[in-house]
């Protein structure tokens, strides 16, 4: 069929295809171009036709193809059916009923049913542009289970405007009564199904169950108001352990240990109200907190095996008391006595005589001060002043450590404990799908959901384990260098340093920071 005939060229289709011949030179592109505005049904490509036009050769070229009236997209999902009218605006006009009865016996001839836009098709069809004419429901998923826990206090002391530490209003131990609010799981929503536009359901997975972790023998689960919450079936201190939430033993002595008392000896937190009398002790598995304003004087010993040491008043220990933590101490501050921690020693105000032991020792660089005694530290020693105007001598010792061979073992440590995370994940599914399926558990199932409980409990302990170890590297690995002494105002004369082997006293007060690099000190102002 000829299309457009003239004696520069001839554009003709045959069976769907455009040809172009070019007899001659002067055949333009604007000629081309204004052809195809004139016929929407044509598809050219204007590269070849370009190249006909300027070869001129009398040959006949393949120049595109001849689309239909109507042409239709429906997309591989069969969630929605589009149309464009290659037309013009007056052929739709005078065409209108007809192209609307080809348009429903195509949708027949598809077998397409559901979610038929009428209203576009009867009123709304324009030539040339993408027109959506059936569109699927959409499944709506399900929502995820949502969980919040108790967020316990940051054991971190405020600072003050004047820059002093405040331990009055630490927050250390967060004690609960029977009945109180520990956490909860907002459950899973279950999803809606699709259709598709040829009426087949859409099925998408529910929202994901999530798994609540507590201890049940001090935590209960109740259901209220279409949420699982968890309260405290005794009173306690909130403590997490293996990722699981629990309310730890708690004795609480509303006056003095002393007398009375007699030694302290508990397993689980300990808090005195009062203050520990000369000559007593107090030893706990886990916490313990000593709130008297006065804080003690010349006691025999407090300890926590596992856990945290708080002091509020501070310490006078007349060069026989000993304070030891499986973790970190707090104290305002410590005079004549012996700190001793697993973890890190904060200092509020100052520390006077006192022998000082643990991973890092950490005042604050403007108003802390360590005078006199002996201070030994792995990572690193901060305060805002060392020593005093009398120079009264003080011993700081900063262990150090291998940079490359601590990061090495922390690279390990994060290795295992993505592992482990994978693991986690992967018996969270495990799980997820014995509790969609709980009521229907046979014996042997039931069996095998205990033990994929405890396994569960297990890495979510080893992942507990890791994590503690990767904070305490990172913290030492903060250290500048292989071992930092950092003074935050002055250090006065006769205050002796030691950063691994390397020694150094000072002559003059000084201010800045002392650190070992390559077996070599060097000093920052």
């Amino acid at each position: 069929m000829i299309i457009e005939k003239n004696d520069e060229m001839l554009l003709e289709e045959e069976d769907g295809l455009i040809y172009l011949t070019v007899y001659q030179k002067g055949c333009s592109f604007l000629q081309i171009h204004s052809i195809m505005v004139q016929n929407p049904q044509l598809d050219l490509d204007l590269k070849s036709i370009n190249d006909v036009i300027t070869a001129a050769s009398g040959s006949k070229v393949r120049v595109g193809r001849k689309k239909p009236i109507i042409e239709w997209g429906i997309t591989s999902d069969k969630m929605s059916a589009s149309i464009k009218l290659n037309c013009t605006n007056q052929y739709l006009q005078q065409h209108y009923s007809e192209i609307v009865s080809d348009i429903f016996n195509h949708l027949n001839q598809e077998k397409i049913t559901e979610g038929i836009l009428i209203h576009v098709i009867q009123n709304e069809l324009v030539v040339n542009e993408s027109i959506m004419i059936a569109k699927g429901q959409e499944p709506v998923p399900g929502s995820d289970a949502v969980i919040t826990y108790y967020k316990r206090s940051e054991r971190k002391p405020a600072i003050r405007d004047n820059g002093k530490a405040d331990y009055y209003d630490m927050n250390f131990l967060d004690q609960v009564e029977k009945g109180d609010w520990l956490g909860e799981k907002i459950p899973p929503t279950s999803s809606i199904p699709g259709r598709t536009i040829t009426g087949e359901y859409v099925i998408i997975p529910n929202g994901k169950n999530k798994k609540l972790l507590y201890d049940p023998k001090t935590v209960g689960a109740f259901k209220e108001d279409g949420k699982i919450v968890l309260r405290a079936l005794i009173n306690g201190v909130v403590e997490f352990h293996s990722g699981k939430v629990t309310v730890g033993n708690h004795s609480i002595i509303e006056g003095d240990v002393g007398v009375e008392t007699g030694n302290i000896n508990f397993d689980g937190n300990v808090t005195i109200k009062g203050t520990v009398l000369d000559g007593f002790s107090v030893i706990a598995t886990k916490d313990i907190s000593i709130l008297g304003e006065l804080g003690v004087g010349n006691v025999e010993m407090i300890e926590s095996k596992l856990g945290d040491v708080f002091i509020k008043g501070g310490i006078f220990g007349k060069g026989k008391s000993k304070i030891a933590a499986g973790r970190n101490i707090y104290v305002k501050h410590a005079n004549e006595c012996c700190l001793e921690a697993g973890g890190n020693i904060h200092i509020g105000y100052y520390s006077l005589g006192s022998t000082l032991k643990g991973q890092n020792i950490i005042t604050d660089e403007r108003y802390g001060k360590l005078i006199g005694g002996v201070i030994e530290a792995r990572g690193k020693v901060r305060a805002g002043i060392i020593g005093n105007q009398m120079e009264r001598k003080t011993f700081i010792h900063v262990e150090g450590f291998n940079r490359n061979q601590l990061k090495e073992e922390l690279n390990e440590i994060l290795i295992h404990y993505k592992t482990k995370i994978q693991e986690l994940e992967n018996i969270k599914e495990r799980l997820n799908v014995y509790d969609t399926f709980m009521d229907e558990l046979n014996a042997v199932q039931n069996k095998q959901y205990e033990q994929t409980t405890l396994e569960f409990e297990k890495i979510t302990e080893d992942i507990f384990k890791f994590d503690q170890k990767r904070k305490i590297l990172m913290g030492i690995l903060e250290s500048k260098g292989d071992g930092e002494i950092t003074i935050g105002q002055v250090a006065y004369p006769d205050t002796n340093l030691q950063i691994k082997s390397m020694r150094k006293k000072l002559v003059e007060s000084t201010k800045g920071t002392f650190f070992v690099q390559d077996n070599n000190m060097y000093f920052e102002k």
